[in-house]
């Protein structure tokens, strides 16, 4: 039985982060997440960087610590993070009274924003909408949720933190920790037990024997091809469906919806929100009129108690302390509140530096600047792999020696771990040919082998298809897709074992 201060349970960006402000701190921590890093709330979310001025009316609170959270976040993860400012754009038929209690919210909470002519904001970007009546300039920006967790996560490992994926917690009882792990069951005895498993943590407190009230919220979002816009652009009104476009490497990203969900796997996305999101983001964005769909995909958000307040919430218990609710631009003030309640009842001294401490420090050095351009400071790990330039992922320019990085560096068990830190698969075709040519490369490397191949392949093209099938019915060019999918795979001999791994398929083939 492994013996540990404090175990982590739940590897988003909360997670993570608890993590690295524990590990700095000097404390002895396991962090167990029971699938990939990042691949519940956290990559599901659009990965936006809040200035606070979502906020500021509805919840002034959430949007000074966004406003504070963004400024700190800018000094300790720059590589992680695209600086496009953005927008705030009132349209036509908009509530006027909005405007000026903006103006007053964003005074109160400490958010920077500067009025803009509408002309001023065209200029910015032309592909806004003649509509636009108001503008604001504000310091939003753009992170990739999978990186930034698993920088959070390296560094935490770098400070002496074991990291394990794919590792299900199953029973918690004072203290001792049981998981599943590669097929068997394993026990971990921790001081201190944190749960931040995001909309799970009202099971996983379950197990320890403790009870939360968590309400999961539906949030869905569309992928466009191609970068509509060089800001994040938001609606100037009360928070709703359908307020925020953004760009993301070659997309962008259009969402949110907000809906009561109860179930906390498998659930859907409806055609009634696709729908309300494409008439929502294309009236201000006109641009995204021409460009086509490639994807959508949703995510849980867990609100906690009654309302629908997206503040975060600790429950500490003694040995048992839970952290959820929040925002992504948030995390690290809520690793920082856990951590300061962990080292409470453990009796160590040491404070919180995260504020002031780089996620990881980020060396110049020669031949990687691919590599840093697309991991930030993760890349300068890449040194021996930066050879192997070629490019196996046409639509989104990913190197077999980026598949090679990842699969060994950064904690990646599967071709779907690859993707979510390289991309490989997310651009125009959607994977149609990149998975093939990643197992290939992940088997001449031996790191699987012939009897794993088609599962591998096949687990990829699943997670693919979950996001073209809400939209094959309304987008021909998706549907399109989808039918040279078929034949595609129908020719490496896997399409029957594709059928009865995607429900719904057949509706289109």
């Amino acid at each position: 039985m492994e013996k540990c201060e404090v175990c982590v349970v739940g590897g988003g960006i909360t997670g993570a982060g608890v993590a690295r402000d524990l590990a700095l701190r000097g404390v002895d921590v396991v962090l167990l997440e029971k699938g990939d890093l990042g691949v519940g709330s956290t990559g599901r979310s659009h990965g936006l960087l809040h200035s606070g001025g979502r906020y500021v009316v509805s919840d002034p609170e959430s949007a000074a610590q966004c406003a504070s959270e963004n400024r700190i976040l800018r000094r300790i993860a720059p590589s992680f993070l695209k600086d496009t400012g953005g927008l705030f754009v009132g349209m036509k038929g908009d509530d006027e009274e909005y405007y000026s209690r903006f103006v007053k919210g964003c005074r109160r909470a400490g958010v920077r924003a500067e009025e803009l002519s509408p002309e001023e904001a065209l200029r910015l970007e032309p592909g806004l909408s003649d509509d636009v009546e108001v503008a604001f300039r504000v310091m939003d920006a753009v992170a990739d949720p999978f990186l930034l967790t698993v920088a959070n996560a390296y560094a935490a490992s770098l400070e002496g933190a074991e990291v394990h994926t794919y590792a299900e917690v199953v029973g918690i009882d004072d203290g001792e920790v049981r998981f599943r792990s590669n097929g068997r069951e394993r026990l971990v005895k921790a001081e201190v037990v944190v749960n931040a498993s995001g909309v799970w943590a009202a099971r996983v407190a379950e197990l320890a024997g403790h009870a939360i009230t968590l309400k999961p919220y539906r949030g869905t979002i569309l992928v466009y091809a191609g970068r509509a816009s060089e800001h994040v652009i938001n609606r100037l009104r009360m928070p709703s469906q359908g307020d925020i476009m953004l760009p993301h490497r070659n997309t962008t990203l259009a969402g949110t919806t907000f809906s009561p969900e109860e179930r906390l796997e498998r659930y859907g996305i409806e055609p009634e929100e696709v729908q309300v999101l494409r008439r929502e983001a294309e009236r201000v964005l006109v641009k995204l009129r021409t460009r086509r769909i490639l994807r959508a995909y949703a995510g849980l958000r867990p609100i906690v108690g009654e309302g629908r307040k997206r503040d975060f919430s600790l429950i500490p218990e003694d040995g048992f302390i839970t952290i959820t609710g929040g925002k992504f631009t948030t995390y690290r003030l809520m690793a920082e509140h856990a951590s300061d309640e962990v080292c409470r009842q453990l009796g160590v001294r040491a404070r919180c530096t995260t504020a002031t401490t780089s996620i990881l420090e980020e060396e110049d050095r020669e031949g990687l600047e691919l590599y840093r351009e697309r991991y930030g400071a993760l890349g300068t790990q890449a040194a021996e792999y930066a050879d192997r330039r070629r490019r196996i992922c046409l639509c989104e320019g990913v190197t077999e020696g980026e598949v090679l990085f990842a699969a060994e560096k950064l904690f990646c068990r599967n071709i779907r771990d690859i993707r979510r830190r390289t991309r490989l698969g997310m651009g125009y075709c959607q994977g149609r040919r990149c998975n093939l040519e990643a197992a290939l490369v992940l088997y001449s490397a031996g790191m699987i082998d012939h009897s794993t191949v088609h599962t591998q392949v096949l687990n990829s093209l699943r997670e693919r298809w979950k996001g073209l099938l809400p939209i094959a019915a309304q987008v021909d060019e998706v549907l399109r897709e989808l039918r040279l999918m078929e034949a595609t795979f129908g020719c490496a001999a896997c399409y029957d074992r594709i059928k009865k791994h995607v429900r719904g398929l057949e509706r289109f083939l």
